[in-house]
C-alpha cells in the first residue's frame, strides 16, 4: 500500500510535467525504498519519480551551503541545471511539451546612475580598471563619465531607458514585458541612493505602464528575511501601480523553502542560480513549489528564472563578454527549443546603455530574435503566469 503522504507527492511531481492523466502505482511504479531515501535527504538513483521530488521540491537545499546573501548555488547542487531531470522524466513518459515561451523581465535596481553617489563610483571604477590594466572596461566607463554632463543638461540618464526597452522588444515581436521595481530600502545592498529612487519611483511606474509593460515588486535585501516588511512593499507599490500580481526577491535571494511557497502573489520567478544559466529546481517550466509546512503544493506559481545578465558578466559568477557569452544563451535556447520550455530571462536596463552595455544589449536582441527563430514567443512574466497550462 502506498503510504498517502508518498501519494500526494509523487502526483504533484507528476502534475507538475504535465503527466496528469498517469496514475501512480499503476502506470508509474512505487518504489519504497527510493523514497525512504528522499525523506533522509538522498537522491535516489533507481527511481525516476522520487528523484524528481527530490530536484522539483529542493531537497538539498534543505540543509545546504550558503553563500554571503543566503543563497544555494550552482556549484553545490548535484544536478545539471542544463539537462534539467524533469525534463528528461516528462519525455520517459511521453508527456507532449508546449511551445517555446520566454518571458522577458528586467530588476529596476538603480533607475538613475548619474546620482551623486554614482559618479563618484563610475570615477573609482575607472581608476581600479586603470590600475588592473583592464583597458576596454576602462575606457567604456571614463567615455560614460564624459557623457555625463551631457545628460545633466538634456535631464537624461543612460539608466533611464524603460520605453526605449519596450520598443525594442516589440519590434521583436514580443507583446510585453516585466519590469520587477523596489518599493523600499533598508540594507546598503538596496542601493546607495534610496532618496533618488523614491523620488523617481511614481514616474517610473507611470513610464513602465504606458509603454505596455507589466510592473512587480522587486522584494528588497530584507524583505526575504521579513514577510512584514515584504506586505508593506507591495502596499506601497500597489498604491502607484494597482494590483502588483509578480515578484523576485533582490540578489535572488528565494529559499523555497523560507520565503518562497507562501508569498502573497499569483507568481514568483526568483528561482535560479545567480552562479549559473539553466534551471535550479530541475524544470523548465512553470510549477507551484512544495510547501512542506502543508505537505501540499504552494498557490503561488514559480516560473524558473533560466538566464539572467549579471550571472554571465560579473567576475564574481562567470565573468564572460557579451561575445563569450552568446554560445550558452544560444545552447540554451536550442534546447528549449526542443523541449518546449517555458522560464524567465533577467536582463538589468542598465545593461542598455550602447556606451557602457559591452554589447549586453545588442546580445539581448539576438536573444530575442533566437526565440522567435525557434518559434517561439516573447511576453511578461504575467502573461506567461495567466497561461492555463499552469495558472490552474
Amino acid at each position: 500500500m502506498i503510504p498517502p503522504g508518498v501519494e500526494r507527492r509523487a502526483r504533484w511531481v507528476l502534475d507538475s510535467i504535465g503527466a496528469t492523466e498517469l496514475g501512480f502505482g499503476d502506470d508509474v511504479p512505487y518504489n519504497a525504498r527510493a523514497w525512504e531515501q528522499v525523506e533522509r535527504g538522498e537522491l535516489p538513483s533507481d527511481d525516476d519519480v522520487a528523484a524528481g521530488f527530490f530536484h522539483l521540491a529542493r531537497v538539498e537545499e534543505r540543509a545546504g551551503r550558503r553563500d554571503e546573501h543566503g543563497r544555494f548555488r550552482a556549484e553545490w547542487s548535484c544536478l545539471d541545471p542544463l539537462d534539467p531531470p524533469l525534463e528528461r522524466l516528462r519525455r520517459k513518459l511521453g508527456v507532449r511539451g508546449n511551445e517555446l515561451a520566454v518571458a522577458l523581465t528586467h530588476d529596476v535596481d538603480n533607475p538613475w546612475r548619474w546620482t551623486r553617489i554614482g559618479l563618484r563610483g563610475a570615477a573609482a571604477r575607472v581608476k581600479g580598471n586603470v590600475l588592473r590594466a583592464r583597458a576596454a572596461p576602462a575606457f567604456r566607463e571614463a567615455t560614460a563619465l564624459a557623457a555625463a554632463p551631457l545628460h545633466r543638461l538634456r535631464g537624461t540618464d543612460p539608466n533611464w531607458r524603460f520605453d526605449q526597452i519596450a520598443a525594442l522588444e516589440r519590434r521583436a515581436g514580443a507583446s510585453a514585458s516585466t519590469f520587477f521595481v523596489l518599493a523600499g530600502h533598508h540594507d546598503p545592498h538596496d542601493g546607495a541612493a534610496p532618496a533618488v529612487y523614491d523620488e523617481l519611483r511614481p514616474r517610473l511606474v507611470e513610464t513602465v505602464l504606458s509603454a505596455g509593460a507589466e510592473v512587480g515588486l522587486h522584494g528588497s535585501y530584507t524583505a526575504a528575511d521579513d514577510r512584514g516588511r515584504l506586505l508593506e512593499e507591495k502596499a506601497a507599490l500597489e498604491e502607484l501601480a494597482g494590483p502588483v500580481h509578480g515578484h523576485r526577491y533582490h540578489y535572488l535571494r528565494g529559499d523555497p523553502h523560507r520565503n518562497i511557497a507562501q508569498l502573497p502573489f499569483r507568481y514568483d520567478t526568483t528561482l535560479g542560480f545567480p552562479d549559473a544559466v539553466g534551471f535550479r529546481a530541475g524544470i523548465a517550466r512553470p510549477f507551484h513549489p512544495w510547501d512542506f509546512e502543508r505537505e501540499a503544493p504552494s498557490e503561488v506559481l514559480e516560473i524558473p528564472l533560466a538566464a539572467m545578465d549579471a550571472t554571465l558578466a560579473e567576475e564574481r559568477y562567470l565573468g564572460l563578454s557579451a561575445k563569450r557569452a552568446e554560445p550558452q544563451l544560444t545552447r540554451l535556447l536550442d534546447w528549449a527549443a526542443l523541449n518546449g520550455g517555458a522560464f524567465a530571462i533577467l536582463w538589468h536596463p542598465d545593461r542598455f546603455d550602447p556606451l557602457t552595455s559591452g554589447g549586453w544589449d545588442r546580445l539581448y536582441s539576438r536573444v530575442l530574435e533566437g526565440v522567435h527563430e525557434r518559434g517561439g514567443r516573447c511576453m511578461s512574466a504575467g502573461e506567461l503566469s495567466s497561461h492555463s497550462t499552469w495558472s490552474k
